[in-house]
């Protein structure tokens, strides 16, 4: 380059536009590439689609129930970090009421924890009618246990009552123990979050996850496990992510009439029909059968 001829100046800030753009695209994929891992524990029928969108949305690389041909959360019992589907994803949803959070916990300290869920009664009446529509493909009787829908391709086809009461306390149960572990410590009470896809709002969503989410966990700290939006330190949501409507079926009217006669007749009030928590709902079906 000739210095007695430089360059316009106008061409200058270009360069360095381009530079800083260079830079910004570093650091993004940088961050991108060293996130912190996110590990929703609630069960199927939790939102776990409208999740897994979301947070592909936001970069993550996510696994939705299986990836690289194995369930992420059976993978976690093998308690083993080097397994692609755990080192090569950092978003995991689905079936996360059967992953081994204690180990996670350890295995990635900075990692997230989320327990989804809703409410009780739509939570069941979601489960209830993809058991019907598998048991109906097959030729079945729309309700009933698996002995009795034996050739369907699915083995999710137990909608029975027995079912529906297993659903709720081994639900409530699960929840408990989740709760229990994460507010065991300031450490790990700071590292989780309960929210309610369906029932919260995209302003109420985005405000618990962008505070679990955040960057730097001496940050925002609680001294309270974050079980409803007002636990959480967080005036504001820093994002503006309207949540997708990724799994909308219908439901059937007779699968709903068919989960509102067992939920009543396992003893629960149409008080706990609408909590997100299911304990209510499982200590009355526990007293009611004493």
């Amino acid at each position: 380059e000739d210095v007695r001829n430089p360059k316009p100046p106008a061409m200058r800030p270009l360069r360095l536009a381009g530079a800083a753009i260079a830079l910004a695209l570093v650091a993004a994929f940088a961050s991108a590439g060293s996130r912190d891992k996110v590990f929703f524990l609630g069960p199927m029928k939790t939102g776990t689609t409208s999740l897994s969108k979301l947070f592909a949305g936001k970069g993550y690389n996510t696994c939705h129930g299986e990836c690289m041909g194995k369930n992420w959360a059976v993978v976690t019992r093998s308690n083993s970090a080097s397994s692609p589907v755990l080192s090569q994803h950092d978003a995991f949803m689905d079936h996360g009421d059967h992953a081994d959070y204690v180990w996670l916990a350890k295995a990635y300290p900075t990692a997230r924890f989320v327990l989804n869920t809703r409410e009780l009664k739509s939570w069941i009446v979601s489960r209830a009618d993809h058991a019907r529509r598998n048991r109906v493909a097959a030729g079945c009787t729309p309700w009933g246990t698996a002995s009795t829908c034996r050739r369907a391709n699915s083995n999710f086809v137990d909608n029975s009552a027995g079912k529906i009461r297993s659903w709720i306390i081994d639900g409530a149960e699960h929840q408990r123990k989740v709760i229990s572990f994460f507010d065991s410590s300031s450490q790990l009470r700071n590292r989780f979050a309960v929210v309610d896809v369906e029932g919260q709002g995209p302003n109420s969503l985005n405000r618990v996850l962008d505070w679990v989410t955040r960057v730097n966990l001496k940050n925002m700290p609680t001294k309270t496990v974050v079980l409803r939006p007002k636990d959480v330190p967080l005036a504001q949501a820093r994002t503006d992510i309207r949540p997708p409507d990724a799994n909308s079926n219908s439901h059937s009217e007779a699968t709903k009439e068919h989960v509102v006669k067992v939920i009543k007749e396992l003893g629960c009030t149409v008080a706990t029909w609408h909590d997100t928590l299911y304990g209510p709902c499982a200590k009355q079906i526990k007293k009611n059968a004493s």
